[in-house]
């Protein structure tokens, strides 16, 4: 199927509730993506307690995952400077949402970052030079500093309960965001991870690093939840989720 086509189905899938077609008008921080990979995620696990969104951008996944778990407590992080205040004003209406504005790494410091004109494609690695798949074509980038913290050392500052989930949309950093874990990873009860089947970033992990890395901190595959077609259709990235063995 055409993925233009298959994205217009998939937000007429989601907006026929009525609840999230008001969400639609009222909230820029819409995705009908990010709605349809938390109902996936729902299906899994229907309660949650904690939320750590890693990699935030302007809310997109905060404001769905806001609505189907009302209860959450949400902790966003975006480390672009520009795009941080936004993800507040998106969050304003959102009860316990904190934001921070930082990247989170395996050393606390500061990072180079590579703000891309397409804001979701922004990372501190730089895509690869082969990588020609749609959106990834979009190369006109700017080079920044950003702070960024190992999780471990800001966990006090957060407020957790449990189930606890890290989710994790990096463009391929999440190796590092794991590593800067630290004892904290085992508070952890599930990861809903971004992989790369195919290099998209320079020194990206791809998949069979990142489920060997999982697998040796103590968690197992649940599902894939959400599929990424490139060029040709290939499925290029999935989101994936785990949870640790008990």
């Amino acid at each position: 199927m055409d993925s233009s086509i298959e994205k217009t189905l998939n937000a007429l899938a989601i907006l026929q509730s009525p609840t999230i077609l008001r969400e639609f008008f009222r909230s820029r921080a819409f995705s009908a993506r990010c709605f349809r990979l938390v109902q996936a995620l729902r299906c899994h696990q229907p309660a949650l307690g904690t939320i750590l969104d890693v990699g935030a951008n302007i809310g997109q996944f905060a404001l769905a995952a806001h609505f189907h778990f009302p209860a959450s407590r949400i902790h966003s992080f975006e480390p672009l400077p520009d795009l941080y205040p936004e993800l507040v004003e998106n969050s304003r209406r959102m009860k316990n949402v904190q934001c921070f504005n930082c990247a989170l790494g395996e050393s606390t410091g500061h990072i180079p970052f590579y703000r891309n004109h397409y804001s979701r494609l922004s990372s501190s690695l730089p895509i690869d030079a082969a990588n020609d798949h749609p959106r990834y074509r979009e190369r006109k980038t700017s080079c920044l500093t950003v702070d960024v913290f190992r999780l471990e050392e800001l966990s006090e500052r957060l407020s957790v309960t449990g189930p606890l989930l890290l989710k994790m949309d990096v463009q391929g950093m999440e190796r590092e965001v794991l590593q800067g874990s630290g004892a904290f990873l085992s508070r952890v009860d599930f990861v809903l991870c971004e992989m790369a089947l195919v290099r998209l970033y320079q020194g990206q992990p791809l998949f069979d690093t990142m489920h060997a890395l999982l697998q040796g901190f103590g968690y197992r595959l649940v599902a894939p939840l959400h599929l990424n077609r490139g060029k040709g259709g290939i499925v290029i990235e999935m989101d994936v989720l785990y949870a640790r063995e008990c």
